[in-house]
């Protein structure tokens, strides 16, 4: 039996769906071809990307925190270490906000402890995602479940700031793309998926034929930040331009 059919059984109480998608972790340098996606028996999302020897679980979070465990984060740059942790592992931060990030940990402890990570093993908190990565032997259910709790500590206690987005740093042609195509800039990419399905064929081309002829003026402008982080705006022209790559994908696969 493969890794994949694995994986698949281990969470086949959850139905979930399976998609093919390239993507390369640089945190833990190796690359997926597959993922699945579902719900928990709460509505709670999740994704899994299976690797050679471990699998990245991911759910949608709402936090004002980045720390990660054990991995330092290159995406976005948590990769500075701050401490060690007994019983948990490395801690480490953009050192933007080092003091709530080890409140955050105290009130996480027991639940980190829980995973009983190896030094191949972490976690990971950006602004919208916690992720998980494990060796592909874990039972999943059970992370799931500190998964959750771990959520909902973190939203509860350092939820993300509500702010009107600033376009300001975009070149005047991509800021009219984002202001024009706002709705469809999500970054949460499983309400992104569920909400492009409710596009018609209209919406779909129109967006499809405008950011596509673009892409090189998009990837040149994110190309500028180099190691720093994206701008919300920023963000919000690379979330329509992985919309587009993915309605481009979803019509290849039919």
């Amino acid at each position: 039996m493969t890794t994949v059919q694995e994986i698949k059984n281990k969470i086949k109480k959850f139905r979930p769906t399976s998609q093919k998608q390239n993507i390369i972790c640089p945190n833990i340098n190796d690359k997926a071809t597959r993922f699945y996606k579902f719900k928990d028996d709460r509505g709670n999302k999740f994704r899994i990307w299976i690797f050679t020897d471990r699998i990245m679980l991911e759910t949608p979070l709402a936090t004002s925190l980045l720390f990660s465990i054990n991995i330092p984060d290159q995406i976005c740059l948590a990769n500075k270490f701050l401490e060690n942790i007994g019983g948990i592992g490395k801690l480490y931060t953009d050192n933007s906000k080092d003091e709530q990030v080890k409140l955050c940990i105290n009130l996480l402890k027991e639940d980190l402890i829980s995973f009983h990570f190896d030094h191949t093993e972490g976690l990971t908190v950006y602004g919208n995602w916690l992720q998980l990565i494990l060796k592909n032997n874990r039972q999943i259910s059970p992370e799931i479940e500190v998964c959750e709790r771990i959520k909902s500590i973190i939203e509860l206690n350092y939820p993300r700031k509500v702010y009107n987005v600033d376009y300001a740093d975009l070149p005047t042609d991509l800021r009219q793309l984002v202001e024009k195509f706002e709705s469809w800039a999500i970054s949460d990419d499983f309400e992104r998926d569920e909400k492009s399905k409710e596009m018609t064929k209209k919406e779909r081309t129109k967006l499809i034929e405008t950011i596509e002829c673009k892409c090189d003026d998009i990837n040149v402008f994110l190309d500028t930040f180099g190691e720093k982080p994206l701008t919300d705006g920023a963000i919000k022209l690379q979330c329509l331009a992985e919309l587009v790559m993915e309605l481009k994908q979803r019509e290849n696969d039919k």
